[in-house]
């Protein structure tokens, strides 16, 4: 029971009394909480256990002055000297009209029960009320500052540092309390000022020196290991081990919190970083160092795994990597496999710090909720020889993860703590002036607490930050106090020091485990605002580092993930009206919307947003605002970075892990609508048809239920592309068809553009190239209508391509260039590669060969720099084809073997056919294999289109080149095939396009083989 008063009485003479008080203070008005022994104790529970934790959870202590409570042997002085320990207000209730406070307690004003009990209880009414103001907390610290000063002529030297550290603090604290008291508007009115000037300076941030293009340490260290932190020599041995195997690729640390498994590694690669391992176990060279941990900038995720790895390597490499990232068609194993072969020999070490962060230990199989991160991994396992190894600390073993090539796994778990005399150096080393009492402690005693902490690093700390905390206690005493500790012993003496903290210092650590980051001190600021006004964290911070509670690194702030536990379980959850309750409670539910806040004030200005890392306050912030629960406005925040950003940096899985986060827990439609809407585009970008099917039908569903036209209208359209991108193009009008109707029903000008657009990119696709263009030029003119820019520079180079098909190749070039110009005027680079493109291959047509190449070459380089496959591989696909009726074979070849770097699934058949015909006549076997893939995946389309005129006639002049290499029956297919493609278009431009081709065919028919298909390519 949190947020009582603990009663302190004596049963010999005040049990009556105590009683009495208690039934008032529960009575009210106002009623207070109480904790009374005889009444609150439970059976079977250790009474000791009892009394202590009743004392650290309460708001003060009533202590109940009578006659035998204030002698020395009565328990009472027990129960309040642990309150003081714990930094809890004392409060003497003087029963006894003889009886005299006790030295420790003298310089406090008891109030007087002694004359009538009704008085005292209004006068302790009165008192109680007034606890937590600005006052009463400077009469507390002015009375704890009386005490310490009284304490310290008496001390023993040993002690006497410890007490004038606290005179020091408490001097400094009363300084500015006192100046909160003497006008507290001023005082909150500067904390306002100095929080919003923070808060604006992280907004905007200096920007740091650039990064070196190529690097060989990557971020910095979760930890800096302190130069006591030995021992561990035999585990030090084995990761040595495992990084000069050649056939080994993941190490995974297991170990319990606190037991010092990130400390381990860390220290073992910052010694590695100078070619050498720890304790003298010999050099060993590594090409690179790549940490990756939630203490730092950059979490455990896969965007951070691949573009951190990439590094490491020269630019031009790094650069080609980066650019596949951006391809949604890239699977993560696919990407990491690119990458590993780009580092072939040598060792690069990644670390993956607190993996337990992303493991779901409710599955069987503790599988990584990080799907791309788990098929990375599995790949890095997997693929052939590499030099990149994986070292993971967890709490949790990836149980799955171990399972998949488990010859190439080593686990190392780390169940004990240091040992002697490491763990005796680790508690000296916490205490380089003596004033804790262990720099010079007995090697007896030190080893007592070796063996009380079981040696566990955090424990360690813990056990030396107890006693900064606490000035009173001893090591010997402490010892005493700790001789049954849970096998938890880390999380129980963290609990410990814990409590012994101010409650402004408790506070300040509790603000820590509600950020899911290191923040700056600001940000505790901002969160503790609200209850208390003129907050300043950052001497705070500072002395709880110098305690061993909080870690720092470059200004920010963090806890170790148990102190993070144990300073959550001391918040109270909640309810989610606690958001918008004013003023408003210290719950979780309450600390995270407001830090949520936090992170929404912080973000940097739009046009700096150019990486992910530009994106962090809003990550964070989306983080904050799912754990509190509040998921609209995580979608709010998602939907504001995912379309223009996050999707077009090419980071469609972390995209759509979100997304999914959010589905069934949304309760504004329209932003339910949206987030499905943009989960199904992740799905089709990634290629997962039957999801991205599947989201948008249940979006569909439920528009149509809300009556939400606008809606309906969006996913018939996704569901039109999805249909269309599998080659049920049939499908795809129809749906594209429903659209258009609620496009016009609603007005809806634009949404009528794009499915204009769309439906003639169906009906160009099936031959109806005439209808093709009837909708591209109405879908121009709404284009131009609306002020689409980007839509009118696509329906102009789609028109173009239409008439190009037709035969009329000056009217295309015409569209086309005004396409380009548009494109580049606004900074399409999409259209602008797609309009290049075109253009190369119009010109080609016109046997313009140079001018060809230059319009591909350069539809090229901005297909690579915006990173699209479709404008990678078209492009060089066009090329090759330009390249192959020059006659110049090997650029065809090349070309080839760019494109195909590049996967575009649409592109395969054509690709495999042109490679067919630019290996005829060198290597026949080969160009057979070719041409027989180039039918295998124009058969492939044709399943799904059987109308799709372009596969049929790449199938016939497959069919023609198996003729000619391996197969001369083949012919008559071919014919049958070709005659198929032309009853469904015989424009001009269409068979102008396979003519061309059949002739670098007919130019290797010696024998006149084919003779018989030319008719049948011109549809007579």
């Amino acid at each position: 029971m949190d947020g009582h008063y603990f009663i302190s009485y004596s049963r010999v003479d005040a049990a009556e009394l105590a009683g009495q008080l208690a039934d008032s203070l529960v009575a009210g008005p106002p009623p207070y909480a109480v904790w009374l022994d005889v009444r609150d104790a439970q059976a079977g529970v250790d009474w000791d256990e009892q009394i202590t934790a009743a004392i650290q959870t309460c708001e003060g202590l009533l202590f109940l002055m009578t006659e035998d409570s204030v002698q020395d042997h009565s328990a009472c002085k027990l129960e309040w000297a642990w309150a003081l320990k714990y930094k809890k207000p004392v409060i003497p209730l003087r029963i006894d009209g003889d009886a005299g406070l006790p030295f420790r307690l003298s310089s406090r004003q008891y109030i007087e029960f002694s004359d009538r009990f009704d008085r005292g209880m209004a006068r302790l009414r009165s008192y109680l009320g007034s606890v937590g103001s600005p006052k009463w907390l400077l009469v507390e610290l002015r009375d704890q500052l009386t005490e310490a000063e009284r304490e310290l002529p008496r001390a023993e030297p040993a002690q006497r540092p410890r007490i004038e550290q606290d005179i020091g603090e408490l001097r400094r604290r009363i300084d500015s309390q006192e100046r909160l008291v003497a006008d507290p508007e001023a005082e909150v009115q500067r904390t306002e000022q100095r929080i919003n000037i923070e808060i604006d300076q992280e907004r905007h941030p200096e920007r740091p020196e650039p990064v070196p293009a190529r690097a060989k340490f990557v971020n910095q260290p979760p930890v800096i290991a302190p130069g006591y932190f030995q021992d561990r020599h035999v585990e030090s041995e084995q990761i040595g081990n495992f990084l000069r195997a050649g056939d080994e690729r993941i190490m995974t640390v297991v170990g319990r919190g606190g037991v010092g498994k990130t400390a381990m590694v860390c220290r073992l690669l910052k010694s590695l970083e100078g070619g050498q391992l720890p304790d003298e176990l010999g050099e060993l060279e590594v090409d690179g160092i790549v940490y990756l941990s939630p203490a730092g900038a950059h979490p455990v995720n896969f965007p951070n795994l691949f573009t951190d790895l990439c590094r490491l390597l020269p630019p031009d490499e790094s650069d080609q990597l980066l650019q596949r990232y951006r391809d949604p068609q890239q699977t993560p194993a696919a990407l990491m496999r690119a990458l590993l072969d780009a580092v072939p020999s040598g060792r690069v070490v990644v670390l993956l710090d607190q993996g337990e962060d992303v493991i779901d230990t409710s599955t069987d199989d503790f599988a990584i909720t990080d799907t791309a991160l788990d098929e990375g991994l599995r790949a890095l396992l997997t693929a052939p020889p590499h030099a990149v190894k994986v070292v993971m600390t967890t709490r949790v073993a990836p149980r799955g993860l171990l399972l998949v090539q488990p010859e190439r796994q080593r686990r190392l778990d780390l169940d004990e703590g240091l040992g002697s005399p490491y763990a005796e150096e680790v508690l000296r080393a916490r205490d380089p002036d003596g004033r804790l009492g262990l720099k010079n402690a007995p090697d007896e005693l030190l080893g007592q607490a070796q063996q009380r902490t079981r040696g566990y690093p955090r424990a360690l700390e813990a056990l030396a930050a107890i006693l900064a905390a606490d000035r009173n206690t001893s090591l010997p005493e402490l010892l005493a106090q700790t001789a049954q500790l849970p096998d938890n012993v880390v999380g129980a003496l963290v609990g410990e020091a814990f409590n012994r903290l101010d409650p402004l210092a408790q506070q300040v650590m509790q603000a820590l485990a509600i950020f899911t980051v290191p923040v700056p001190p600001v940000a505790v600021d901002y969160l503790l605002q609200p209850y208390r006004p003129a907050v300043d964290a950052a001497p705070v911070l500072g002395r709880l580092v110098n305690m061993q509670f909080v870690r720092r690194d470059a200004g920010r702030y963090y806890l170790h993930q148990v102190d993070r536990d144990y300073g959550l379980s001391r918040i109270p959850a909640g309810a989610s009206s606690d958001r918008d309750t004013d003023p408003p409670p210290f719950t979780q539910q309450a600390l995270r919307h407001r830090g949520a806040d936090f992170f929404e004030q912080t973000r940097t200005p739009r046009e700096d947003w150019k990486t992910l890392d530009d994106l962090t306050p809003q990550l964070n912030e989306y983080e904050l605002r799912c754990q509190g629960e509040d998921y609209d406005a995580a979608a709010r925040v998602l939907l504001g970075i995912d379309f223009d950003y996050l999707i077009r940096w090419g980071h469609y899985r972390l995209t759509a892990d979100k997304h999914e986060r959010l589905q069934g827990h949304i309760g504004d439609p329209w932003l339910s609508s949206a987030s499905m809407a943009n989960l199904g585009t992740c799905y089709r970008s990634l290629g997962q048809f039957s999801q991205a099917i599947a989201i948008h039908e249940q979006a569909l569903a439920m528009a149509r239920q809300d009556g939400n036209r606008s809606a309906e209208e969006a996913h018939l359209g996704s569901l039109g592309s999805c249909y269309y991108e599998l080659g049920q193009v049939t499908r795809a009008i129809e749906l594209y068809e429903q659209a258009l109707v609620i496009d016009r029903e609603i007005g809806d000008r634009r949404g009528e553009g794009t499915d204009l657009g769309n439906l003639a990119n169906c009906y160009d696709a099936i031959g109806q190239i005439t209808q093709a263009i009837e909708a591209y030029e109405q879908a121009l003119a709404i284009a131009r209508e609306v002020g689409d820019q980007e839509g009118e520079a696509n329906r102009l180079c789609a028109l173009g391509d239409s008439y190009y098909e037709l035969g009329q190749t000056a009217r295309a070039i015409e569209l086309t260039e005004q396409a380009l110009a548009i494109a580049q005027q606004t900074g399409y680079r999409y259209a602008e590669a797609l309009c290049l493109a075109n253009l190369g291959d119009a010109y080609g047509h016109l046997q313009s060969w140079d001018q060809a190449t230059g319009y591909c070459q350069r539809a090229i380089a901005i297909g690579d720099e915006i990173g699209s496959a479709q404008a990678q591989a078209e492009a060089r696909q066009i090329l090759a084809r330009v390249a192959l009726l020059a006659g110049d074979a090997p650029a065809a070849r090349e070309a080839i073997g760019a494109a195909r770097a590049h996967d575009y699934p649409p592109s395969r058949a054509r690709l495999s056919l042109l490679s067919g015909l630019a290996q005829l006549g060198q290597d026949q076997p080969a160009a057979a294999r070719e041409f027989q893939a180039a039918i295998t995946q124009a058969d492939e389309t044709l399943q799904q289109t059987s109308g799709d005129h372009q596969a049929l006639d790449t199938k016939a002049l497959a069919l023609c080149g198996l003729a000619l290499t391996a197969d001369p029956a083949k012919v008559a297919e071919a014919a049958a095939v070709f005659r198929a493609a032309r009853a469904i278009t015989s424009a001009d431009g269409v068979v102008g396009q396979t003519l061309a081709l059949l002739g670098v065919l007919a130019a290797a028919d010696r024998d006149g083989i084919l003779a018989g298909a030319r008719p049948a390519a011109k549809g007579r």
